[in-house]
């Protein structure tokens, strides 16, 4: 199988947010979005069962959860649980707030949120900056220790011109598909077999059990955010 490559500029994407990973591209881990939220503005203030995880690519505001607020900026990773009352305010003075944001398969089978909030568990977010990360966490930035009940976050460092992942054995293939952003930069993904030009602002579907391996032939760094399915988390290491 290919992977499904899709860019948020060619995407048509309404007023600014939209899916870029989204059901008809069978994604067995979750669906992707894009959103813009402009200065003094808010994303969906709305209360549903499933959890949300974003990453905000640029700008800085106000994540509100069950009426309590939350300092957040460019890099942070936010993982909303579900059944929380919540919405993102652009009040940080930094133009946009750019960001994607992960849903499991659920919330777009289901339609969507179709409510304007009410009374939340109270149970409050992890919000984590990758220039946080440590040797305990790893790359994972949303980790099964923070509750994650469906994937987690990886926030990929910056794959240097030249690298290859999994030089010895040309790359490697597993059940779980992989639900890329990509953040800065380009890169090759070769997928079994066939190599695909990604570039920043690309969200990449690499099927399950395809043998997939990234290549930097540029002369530029590559920044990217992963989702894996939590399964993924056992056969790190």
């Amino acid at each position: 199988m290919e992977p499904n490559i899709r860019n948020y500029r060619s995407a048509n994407l309404a007023e600014g947010a939209g899916r870029l990973v989204a059901l008809d591209d069978n994604p067995t881990t979750c669906t992707l979005s894009y959103s813009r939220i402009e200065p003094g503005k808010t994303s969906s203030h709305h209360i549903h069962p499933w959890e949300h995880e974003v990453y905000i690519i640029k700008g800085t505001g106000t994540l509100i959860c069950d009426g309590k607020e939350y300092p957040v900026k460019e890099g942070d990773a936010m993982f909303i649980p579900g059944n929380v009352d919540h919405y993102t305010l652009n009040n940080g003075g930094q133009g946009d707030i750019l960001r994607i944001e992960i849903n499991p398969l659920e919330a777009a089978r289901s339609g969507g949120a179709r409510n304007e909030g009410g009374p939340g568990t109270g149970q409050p977010p992890v919000i984590r900056n990758h220039q946080d990360l440590n040797a305990d966490t790893g790359s994972l930035i949303l980790n099964t220790k923070d509750g994650v009940p469906n994937y987690v976050m990886l926030y990929n460092g910056p794959m240097m011109p030249g690298a290859v992942s999994h030089p010895d054995s040309g790359g490697h293939n597993h059940a779980w598909d992989h639900v890329v952003y990509v953040l800065e930069g380009s890169a090759t993904l070769r997928c079994d077999g066939k190599d695909y030009t990604v570039t920043e602002g690309d969200a990449i579907l690499v099927p399950p059990n395809s043998h997939h391996q990234w290549k930097n032939e540029t002369d530029s760094p590559m920044l990217r955010v992963t989702f894996n399915a939590i399964e993924s988390v056992a056969h790190e290491g």
